[in-house]
Protein backbone atom coordinates (compact mmCIF):
# COMPACT_ATOMS: atom_id res chain seq x y z
CA UNK A 1 0.00 0.00 0.00
CA UNK A 2 1.55 3.54 -0.59
CA UNK A 3 1.89 6.48 -3.02
CA UNK A 4 3.51 8.50 -5.44
CA UNK A 5 6.97 9.33 -3.49
CA UNK A 6 7.92 11.03 -0.39
CA UNK A 7 9.92 14.01 -0.99
CA UNK A 8 7.48 17.04 -1.61
CA UNK A 9 8.92 20.74 -3.78
CA UNK A 10 8.09 23.28 -1.41
CA UNK A 11 10.34 26.33 -1.92
CA UNK A 12 10.46 25.99 -5.77
CA UNK A 13 10.75 29.15 -7.61
CA UNK A 14 9.93 29.90 -10.98
CA UNK A 15 11.79 28.19 -13.96
CA UNK A 16 13.53 25.78 -11.00
CA UNK A 17 13.76 22.15 -11.74
CA UNK A 18 13.65 19.21 -8.89
CA UNK A 19 14.98 15.32 -9.61
CA UNK A 20 14.60 13.51 -6.91
CA UNK A 21 14.51 9.29 -6.14
CA UNK A 22 12.88 7.79 -2.80
CA UNK A 23 13.81 4.36 -2.77
CA UNK A 24 11.12 2.31 -0.46
CA UNK A 25 11.67 -1.22 1.28
CA UNK A 26 8.50 -3.21 2.13
CA UNK A 27 8.66 -6.43 4.30
CA UNK A 28 5.68 -8.47 5.48
CA UNK A 29 5.67 -11.82 6.79
CA UNK A 30 2.62 -11.98 9.31
CA UNK A 31 -0.62 -13.30 8.36
CA UNK A 32 -3.71 -10.71 9.44
CA UNK A 33 -7.76 -11.54 9.72
CA UNK A 34 -8.81 -8.35 11.19
CA UNK A 35 -6.82 -6.50 13.28
CA UNK A 36 -5.59 -10.09 14.42
CA UNK A 37 -2.28 -11.68 13.48
CA UNK A 38 -2.95 -15.24 12.92
CA UNK A 39 -1.73 -18.42 11.77
CA UNK A 40 -1.54 -18.88 8.25
CA UNK A 41 -4.94 -21.07 6.61
CA UNK A 42 -4.51 -24.44 5.31
CA UNK A 43 -4.02 -23.52 1.40
CA UNK A 44 -0.52 -21.79 2.49
CA UNK A 45 0.02 -25.24 5.14
CA UNK A 46 -0.07 -22.54 8.27
CA UNK A 47 3.32 -21.38 6.94
CA UNK A 48 4.22 -17.74 6.65
CA UNK A 49 4.07 -15.73 3.67
CA UNK A 50 7.19 -13.67 3.20
CA UNK A 51 7.10 -10.22 0.72
CA UNK A 52 9.83 -8.04 -0.24
CA UNK A 53 9.18 -4.96 -2.36
CA UNK A 54 12.29 -2.94 -3.48
CA UNK A 55 10.85 0.55 -5.17
CA UNK A 56 12.73 3.42 -6.42
CA UNK A 57 10.52 6.42 -7.93
CA UNK A 58 12.02 9.00 -9.88
CA UNK A 59 10.45 12.35 -9.76
CA UNK A 60 10.64 15.28 -11.85
CA UNK A 61 9.16 18.68 -11.05
CA UNK A 62 9.27 21.63 -12.89
CA UNK A 63 7.71 24.94 -11.33
CA UNK A 64 5.81 26.82 -13.80
CA UNK A 65 5.67 29.99 -11.31
CA UNK A 66 6.31 30.20 -7.69
CA UNK A 67 2.80 28.69 -6.44
CA UNK A 68 2.65 26.00 -10.06
CA UNK A 69 4.41 22.71 -10.37
CA UNK A 70 3.96 19.84 -12.25
CA UNK A 71 5.85 16.44 -11.40
CA UNK A 72 6.40 13.65 -13.49
CA UNK A 73 7.13 10.04 -11.29
CA UNK A 74 8.36 7.15 -12.88
CA UNK A 75 8.71 3.80 -10.20
CA UNK A 76 10.72 0.82 -10.80
CA UNK A 77 10.20 -2.16 -8.71
CA UNK A 78 11.42 -5.35 -7.86
CA UNK A 79 9.67 -7.87 -5.33
CA UNK A 80 9.32 -10.97 -4.27
CA UNK A 81 6.41 -13.15 -2.72
CA UNK A 82 7.55 -16.97 -1.03
CA UNK A 83 5.31 -18.84 0.09
CA UNK A 84 4.10 -22.93 0.25
CA UNK A 85 2.14 -24.00 -2.49
CA UNK A 86 -0.18 -26.97 -3.30
CA UNK A 87 2.74 -28.98 -3.53
CA UNK A 88 3.62 -28.81 0.02
CA UNK A 89 6.71 -27.03 -1.25
CA UNK A 90 8.06 -23.62 -0.92
CA UNK A 91 8.79 -21.22 -3.96
CA UNK A 92 9.41 -17.97 -5.25
CA UNK A 93 7.90 -15.20 -7.54
CA UNK A 94 9.80 -12.52 -8.23
CA UNK A 95 8.48 -9.34 -10.71
CA UNK A 96 10.04 -6.03 -11.95
CA UNK A 97 10.51 -3.39 -14.22
CA UNK A 98 8.80 -0.09 -14.52
CA UNK A 99 5.24 0.26 -12.60
CA UNK A 100 2.39 3.21 -13.40
CA UNK A 101 3.54 6.31 -14.25
CA UNK A 102 1.87 9.28 -12.56
CA UNK A 103 1.50 13.43 -13.24
CA UNK A 104 0.42 15.60 -11.01
CA UNK A 105 -0.14 19.44 -11.07
CA UNK A 106 0.29 21.34 -7.74
CA UNK A 107 -0.98 24.77 -7.03
CA UNK A 108 0.02 26.46 -3.63
CA UNK A 109 -2.82 28.49 -2.20
CA UNK A 110 -1.06 31.77 -1.11
CA UNK A 111 2.01 32.88 -2.58
CA UNK A 112 5.53 31.27 -0.98
CA UNK A 113 7.30 34.03 -1.27
CA UNK A 114 5.42 36.01 1.40
CA UNK A 115 3.53 33.07 3.02
CA UNK A 116 6.78 31.15 4.42
CA UNK A 117 5.43 30.43 7.81
CA UNK A 118 2.07 28.49 6.89
CA UNK A 119 0.42 27.40 3.31
CA UNK A 120 -1.77 24.58 1.49
CA UNK A 121 -1.47 23.18 -1.75
CA UNK A 122 -3.46 20.89 -3.69
CA UNK A 123 -2.62 18.52 -6.72
CA UNK A 124 -4.70 16.42 -8.95
CA UNK A 125 -3.22 14.65 -11.87
CA UNK A 126 -3.19 11.21 -13.90
CA UNK A 127 -1.95 7.16 -12.94
CA UNK A 128 -1.14 5.80 -16.51
CA UNK A 129 -1.17 1.64 -16.54
CA UNK A 130 2.32 1.68 -17.91
CA UNK A 131 3.29 -1.31 -15.38
CA UNK A 132 2.85 -4.70 -16.73
CA UNK A 133 -0.20 -6.18 -14.14
CA UNK A 134 0.61 -9.30 -15.89
CA UNK A 135 3.42 -9.90 -14.95
CA UNK A 136 3.88 -13.69 -14.89
CA UNK A 137 5.84 -16.16 -12.28
CA UNK A 138 5.51 -20.12 -11.83
CA UNK A 139 2.73 -21.26 -10.15
CA UNK A 140 2.94 -24.98 -8.51
CA UNK A 141 0.03 -27.63 -8.41
CA UNK A 142 -0.61 -30.43 -6.35
CA UNK A 143 1.49 -32.67 -8.82
CA UNK A 144 4.10 -30.63 -8.47
CA UNK A 145 4.10 -29.46 -12.58
CA UNK A 146 4.15 -25.56 -13.04
CA UNK A 147 2.60 -23.36 -15.12
CA UNK A 148 3.48 -19.36 -15.52
CA UNK A 149 0.62 -17.30 -13.89
CA UNK A 150 0.49 -13.85 -12.98
CA UNK A 151 1.60 -12.81 -9.27
CA UNK A 152 -0.02 -11.72 -6.36
CA UNK A 153 -1.04 -8.05 -6.18
CA UNK A 154 1.05 -7.52 -3.55
CA UNK A 155 4.50 -7.56 -5.97
CA UNK A 156 2.69 -6.97 -10.02
CA UNK A 157 4.21 -4.06 -11.55
CA UNK A 158 0.95 -2.01 -12.18
CA UNK A 159 -2.82 -2.25 -11.51
CA UNK A 160 -4.00 -2.70 -14.41
CA UNK A 161 -6.07 0.70 -14.66
CA UNK A 162 -5.64 4.40 -15.51
CA UNK A 163 -6.29 6.35 -12.20
CA UNK A 164 -7.18 10.06 -10.51
CA UNK A 165 -4.19 10.73 -7.96
CA UNK A 166 -5.65 13.73 -6.06
CA UNK A 167 -2.69 14.76 -3.32
CA UNK A 168 -2.70 17.88 -0.75
CA UNK A 169 0.07 19.21 1.73
CA UNK A 170 0.23 21.91 4.61
CA UNK A 171 2.86 23.33 6.89
CA UNK A 172 2.29 26.07 9.85
CA UNK A 173 5.28 27.09 11.82
CA UNK A 174 3.92 26.75 15.46
CA UNK A 175 7.27 27.44 17.16
CA UNK A 176 10.74 29.58 15.68
CA UNK A 177 12.14 26.05 14.92
CA UNK A 178 8.52 23.89 14.54
CA UNK A 179 6.45 23.33 11.91
CA UNK A 180 2.85 20.99 11.88
CA UNK A 181 2.80 18.90 8.69
CA UNK A 182 0.01 17.09 6.57
CA UNK A 183 0.92 15.23 3.34
CA UNK A 184 -2.02 13.39 1.63
CA UNK A 185 -2.72 10.97 -1.23
CA UNK A 186 -5.91 9.46 -2.89
CA UNK A 187 -5.52 7.25 -5.84
CA UNK A 188 -9.16 7.07 -7.72
CA UNK A 189 -9.31 3.75 -9.87
CA UNK A 190 -12.33 4.04 -11.86
CA UNK A 191 -11.60 0.55 -13.60
CA UNK A 192 -13.65 -2.40 -12.06
CA UNK A 193 -11.32 -5.11 -12.52
CA UNK A 194 -8.92 -6.83 -14.77
CA UNK A 195 -9.27 -9.77 -16.24
CA UNK A 196 -6.32 -11.37 -14.31
CA UNK A 197 -8.09 -14.06 -11.97
CA UNK A 198 -6.65 -15.41 -8.60
CA UNK A 199 -5.52 -18.25 -9.58
CA UNK A 200 -5.64 -20.73 -12.58
CA UNK A 201 -8.68 -22.73 -11.65
CA UNK A 202 -12.02 -24.26 -13.92
CA UNK A 203 -13.56 -21.66 -15.90
CA UNK A 204 -16.85 -20.15 -14.53
CA UNK A 205 -15.56 -19.65 -11.09
CA UNK A 206 -12.80 -17.72 -11.50
CA UNK A 207 -12.51 -14.27 -9.76
CA UNK A 208 -10.90 -11.45 -11.20
CA UNK A 209 -8.39 -9.27 -9.40
CA UNK A 210 -10.07 -6.26 -8.68
CA UNK A 211 -8.50 -2.67 -9.11
CA UNK A 212 -9.09 -0.57 -6.11
CA UNK A 213 -8.66 2.56 -4.99
CA UNK A 214 -5.47 3.69 -2.67
CA UNK A 215 -4.45 6.24 -0.24
CA UNK A 216 -2.05 7.68 2.25
CA UNK A 217 -1.72 9.79 4.67
CA UNK A 218 0.59 11.53 6.60
CA UNK A 219 0.19 14.09 10.26
CA UNK A 220 3.17 15.28 12.09
CA UNK A 221 5.65 17.92 13.46
CA UNK A 222 9.11 18.96 11.92
CA UNK A 223 12.02 20.17 13.97
CA UNK A 224 14.87 22.19 13.14
CA UNK A 225 17.46 20.30 15.39
CA UNK A 226 19.92 22.25 13.83
CA UNK A 227 19.05 24.58 11.41
CA UNK A 228 22.43 26.09 10.73
CA UNK A 229 23.77 22.90 9.53
CA UNK A 230 20.33 22.30 7.87
CA UNK A 231 19.71 18.95 9.69
CA UNK A 232 15.66 18.71 11.29
CA UNK A 233 13.85 15.99 12.59
CA UNK A 234 10.02 14.90 12.89
CA UNK A 235 7.73 12.75 14.36
CA UNK A 236 3.97 11.65 13.55
CA UNK A 237 1.51 9.31 12.28
CA UNK A 238 1.34 7.41 8.64
CA UNK A 239 -1.56 5.35 7.49
CA UNK A 240 -1.85 3.39 3.68
CA UNK A 241 -5.06 1.87 3.20
CA UNK A 242 -7.07 0.06 0.28
CA UNK A 243 -10.91 1.35 0.86
CA UNK A 244 -13.72 -1.84 0.91
CA UNK A 245 -15.70 0.30 -2.21
CA UNK A 246 -13.95 2.75 -4.97
CA UNK A 247 -15.51 6.08 -4.91
CA UNK A 248 -16.15 6.01 -8.40
CA UNK A 249 -17.41 2.68 -10.40
CA UNK A 250 -17.78 -0.62 -9.23
CA UNK A 251 -15.94 -2.49 -6.62
CA UNK A 252 -15.99 -6.02 -8.10
CA UNK A 253 -13.54 -8.53 -7.81
CA UNK A 254 -10.68 -9.47 -5.52
CA UNK A 255 -8.99 -7.21 -3.05
CA UNK A 256 -8.20 -6.86 0.38
CA UNK A 257 -9.11 -3.90 2.00
CA UNK A 258 -7.68 -2.37 5.09
CA UNK A 259 -5.00 0.20 6.83
CA UNK A 260 -1.86 0.42 8.62
CA UNK A 261 -0.91 2.82 11.37
CA UNK A 262 2.54 4.16 11.49
CA UNK A 263 4.07 6.61 13.60
CA UNK A 264 6.32 7.94 11.29
CA UNK A 265 10.00 9.18 12.75
CA UNK A 266 12.33 10.96 9.55
CA UNK A 267 15.36 12.94 9.32
CA UNK A 268 16.25 15.82 6.74
CA UNK A 269 19.39 17.32 5.88
CA UNK A 270 19.78 20.35 3.26
CA UNK A 271 23.09 21.07 1.86
CA UNK A 272 22.75 24.11 -0.77
CA UNK A 273 20.57 22.45 -3.46
CA UNK A 274 20.33 19.23 -2.00
CA UNK A 275 18.19 17.48 0.52
CA UNK A 276 18.61 14.07 2.17
CA UNK A 277 15.58 12.24 4.10
CA UNK A 278 15.60 9.12 5.87
CA UNK A 279 12.81 8.04 7.21
CA UNK A 280 11.71 4.52 8.98
CA UNK A 281 7.95 4.05 10.13
CA UNK A 282 7.06 1.99 12.94
CA UNK A 283 3.95 0.11 12.56
CA UNK A 284 1.64 0.59 15.44
CA UNK A 285 -1.45 -1.32 14.50
CA UNK A 286 -2.88 -2.71 11.01
CA UNK A 287 -6.41 -3.79 10.17
CA UNK A 288 -7.61 -6.32 7.37
CA UNK A 289 -11.08 -7.36 6.19
CA UNK A 290 -11.71 -10.90 6.93
CA UNK A 291 -10.75 -13.76 4.95
CA UNK A 292 -13.74 -14.96 2.14
CA UNK A 293 -16.05 -12.44 3.35
CA UNK A 294 -18.67 -11.91 0.16
CA UNK A 295 -19.06 -8.69 -1.87
CA UNK A 296 -21.37 -9.44 -4.08
CA UNK A 297 -21.10 -11.69 -7.32
CA UNK A 298 -17.81 -12.57 -8.57
CA UNK A 299 -16.55 -10.54 -5.47
CA UNK A 300 -14.56 -11.62 -2.53
CA UNK A 301 -12.20 -9.76 0.44
CA UNK A 302 -9.54 -11.90 1.29
CA UNK A 303 -7.10 -11.64 4.41
CA UNK A 304 -2.85 -11.77 4.10
CA UNK A 305 0.10 -10.05 4.60
CA UNK A 306 0.63 -5.96 6.20
CA UNK A 307 3.63 -4.30 5.73
CA UNK A 308 5.85 -5.10 8.84
CA UNK A 309 8.83 -2.85 7.89
CA UNK A 310 9.24 0.43 5.65
CA UNK A 311 12.04 2.36 5.06
CA UNK A 312 12.43 5.16 2.88
CA UNK A 313 15.23 7.13 1.92
CA UNK A 314 15.36 9.87 -0.98
CA UNK A 315 17.73 12.31 -2.37
CA UNK A 316 16.08 15.51 -4.42
CA UNK A 317 18.37 18.22 -5.94
CA UNK A 318 16.88 21.69 -7.29
CA UNK A 319 18.46 23.37 -10.96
Amino acid sequence: MGGHGESQSTDLRAGEWQVAVDYRYLHADRFFVGSQQTTPPKQFFGQPLIINVHTANLNVTYAASDRISVRLTVPVSYGSQSRFYADTARHIARAGGIGDVGLVGTVWLLNPRTHTKGNLAIGAGIKFPTGNYKFAAAYFDSTGNSVQFPVDQSIELGDGGRGVILQGQAFRQVTPRAFVYFTGSYLVSPRNQTDVVRAPIAPGSAVHVSVPDVYTGRLGLSYGLLPERGLSVSLGGRVDGIPYHDLIGKSDGFRRPGYIVFLDPAVALERGASTFTVGTPIRMFARLASANLLKGPGGSIGSGDLAGVLMFVGYARRF
